[in-house]
């Protein structure tokens, strides 16, 4: 065992860091799965400054921190990019499938041109993209955890004692005055686009009239998805990157998950509310605050606009009643963090060997990454939909 002045010479960037509202388990754990030496995507530095290596010809050479991060965060972009194209490929077979079983009409989208009534999408198109969706976040997740080993006490943590079921429903009230502003700005953008002759998406939900696929498509995307979305987004690929910082993983899981739905009107939406999460997400220390606020307000959400497809006078009375209940909730929210100087969510600045803007060059370096952005353009550029 090192003595106490061997340890004054030796520097360990994963026994230096805690990751904050966590608890002891997770630290540790975390720990463990960074100082493992054969895993490329755990970023550890140990280094004895009392030790330095010769190169003939170039003298001493010293093996930076910065250096050795950048190496693992190339290896953790790289997988991500390569699990975000297997992810658009299930998309892009579901879109085909769309395109010859429903004449290129999505199966869980409603555009603002139909948001009156359902269109008459089959059942079967229904059970097809449901499974495909599932069986493409399942094969994500199980990818993603077999190449990077992360524990899963990391990949799905609890948090501490603070996060606290009062803080979870601050949470998800929050997330709820997101939906309304992010409501009104879509409504907005999508009139916006009707200049131009572009469609816009008014809900993701399967636009069948058929019962069986109403109460399907209400389990799916308001309970499968928001789950299987935060298990891998909020969980996985957030947790993973906090070695590189919680700011930087907190974007990095937003602009991946804003980009995988392929829609000029949505993405915008998508990534805002996956920051929102993800800072709560840290905030908590709990991947049930990403799971309730995805959920809640997914269902408010869709039960809102199911509403207004069935009645729109009726829909439009209940909206607006219930957009000043949420927003009357929120300020009373947003005033008890505020005064209790909770709504700080404490992202530390200095986590990092490498500095933000570094660390975004090298992700928009990325190969992998560059060749699913240019996909997920594409993809979004094809499913364009123009109205006539």
């Amino acid at each position: 065992m090192p003595s106490k002045k061997d340890k004054e010479f030796v520097r360990n960037i994963a026994r230096e860091r805690t990751y904050q509202n966590q608890n002891e388990e997770y630290d540790e754990e975390y720990f463990k799965w960074r100082s493992d030496e054969n895993n490329q995507y755990s970023f550890n530095y140990v280094h004895d400054s009392r030790e330095h290596s010769y190169m003939a010809g170039r003298g001493f050479i010293k093996r930076s921190a910065d250096t050795a991060e950048s190496a693992t965060l190339h290896n953790c972009l790289r997988l991500l990019g390569a699990v975000m194209l297997v992810m658009l490929l299930f998309d892009v077979i579901n879109f085909l499938l769309a395109a010859y079983f429903n004449q290129g009409m999505p199966s869980n989208v409603i555009f603002f041109s139909e948001r009156t009534e359902f269109g008459e999408i089959s059942l079967l198109s229904c059970v097809m993209y449901m499974g495909i969706s599932i069986i493409k976040f399942i094969t994500a997740i199980m990818i993603y955890h077999m190449r990077t080993r992360l524990p899963l006490k990391v990949a799905l943590p609890k948090g501490n004692a603070n996060a606290t079921g009062a803080f979870k429903f601050n949470a998800v009230i929050i997330m709820l005055m997101i939906i309304v502003i992010g409501r009104l700005m879509n409504n907005l953008l999508s009139r916006m686009l009707g200049f131009v002759k572009v469609d816009s998406i008014y809900i993701y939900m399967f636009n069948c009239s058929d019962e069986a696929a109403v109460v399907m498509s209400m389990i799916y995307n308001c309970i499968l998805l928001p789950v299987l979305i935060e298990i891998f987004f909020r969980g996985l690929v957030l947790q993973s990157f906090r070695q590189f910082g919680d700011s930087f993983a907190v974007v990095v899981a937003a602009v991946a998950c804003g980009l995988s739905f392929y829609d000029l009107s949505y993405i915008g939406y998508a990534t805002l509310c996956s920051v929102v999460i993800g800072l709560f997400t840290v905030r908590s220390g709990s991947i049930v605050t990403a799971i309730l606020m995805h959920s809640v307000s997914t269902t408010v959400n869709y039960m809102l606009v199911y509403v207004g497809i069935i009645s729109s006078s009726t829909g439009r009375i209940i909206t607006i009643a219930v957009y000043m209940v949420i927003c009357a909730g929120a300020l009373v929210v947003y005033s008890r963090l505020n005064n209790r100087r909770e709504w700080s969510f404490n992202i530390e600045r200095n986590e990092s060997e490498l500095t933000f803007a570094k660390k975004v060059e090298l992700m928009l370096s990325s190969n992998t990454v560059a060749m699913w952005f240019v996909c997920a353009v594409v993809m979004t550029i094809v499913s364009i939909r123009f109205l006539t």
